[in-house]
């Protein structure tokens, strides 16, 4: 089981309420590594097996199944052929489609790197061998793809340990797919989102009202004046208004919320992709931006 403080930590960044089930694989040593994986509880997820470097898995979206494996990448570059040999024969024993994804600690050449001295073509072969043989391609992306940011002896490095992959026969069912590298956030990592079906539009929400608000100061004066605005309106139509205000006031809010929030992910972001690295810079903005999610929250 996780600790409360890692609970906490990951509960700052990602909404969790939605997510009824999770497997979790512990840190080898404190700071350094582990896995958790949620999902929602319309999705059937099979665990297939785990250990340090990645959870294995069968996914059953929309009743179509396929496996995928989310990647925590061998750190110790003594032992990262090994991992790569062990992945190539996971997929050349597979006859499904095949999605990965997460945290490699590798990258394919130098153009995946900046800062700090250019590796040798060689030093590419297992991570390149291991692609190769078991049929994986890049989904496409956007964002900024120099995923990592850290110092090695005195070099400030940013490179692309994080990625999205998949074989030929899951980009057959996802030929739209997508992966996004978001904004630095609270991580020496930018979070990568991947889309299988970025094309479909969200619903409408309907109009639910948080109990939460009833100690806002700010809705319960709005109430009262919407509320009493007009002696002649029915009870229907008061409701109705007062429906309407809260949510003008919620979109508005939450308008100003985001501006807030992107603003410090916007400070965040310039201070951990700086060429020259400054903690204090990077220490405040994360603090700022952790206190606009939790008033948006």
């Amino acid at each position: 089981m996780e600790t409360k403080n890692e609970e906490e930590e990951i509960n700052k960044f990602i909404p969790l309420t939605d997510y009824a089930s999770k497997m979790f694989v512990p840190p080898n040593s404190p700071g350094s590594g582990g896995l958790k994986l949620y999902w929602k509880q319309e999705i059937h997820v099979q665990i297939l097996s785990s250990c340090k470097s990645y959870i294995d898995s069968e996914i059953s979206y929309k009743g179509i199944p396929f496996f995928s494996t989310f990647i925590y990448g061998e750190p110790d570059l003594p032992l990262r052929k090994l991992v790569w040999e062990e992945f190539t024969n996971l997929g050349l024993s597979r006859d499904k489609p095949w999605f990965l994804t997460g945290d490699f600690n590798e990258i394919l050449d130098n153009t995946e790197k900046s800062g700090g001295q250019q590796r040798t073509e060689a030093s590419f072969g297992n991570f390149r061998e291991f692609i190769s043989q078991s049929d994986l391609f890049d989904l496409q992306h956007t964002g900024n793809f120099l995923s990592w940011r850290g110092t090695r002896y005195s070099h400030l490095i940013h490179c692309r340990l994080d990625r999205a992959m998949a074989n030929g026969m899951w980009l057959d069912l996802y030929p739209t797919s997508r992966c996004r590298y978001l904004n630095f956030e609270g991580s020496d990592h930018r979070p990568i989102l991947s889309e299988f079906q970025p094309e479909k539009k969200k619903k409408r929400s309907i109009f639910r009202y948080d109990r939460a608000m009833r100690h806002n100061p700010e809705i319960t004066n709005l109430v009262k004046e919407t509320w009493n605005k007009l002696e002649e309106d029915s009870v229907d139509r008061r409701i109705a208004n007062c429906r309407k205000a809260i949510s003008r006031w919620n979109r508005d809010n939450h308008v100003n919320n985001k501006k807030k929030i992107d603003e410090e992910k916007a400070n965040l972001e310039a201070a951990m992709s700086a060429s020259t690295a400054d903690p204090a810079k990077i220490e405040n903005s994360t603090r700022a931006l952790e206190i606009a999610y939790r008033k948006e929250e």
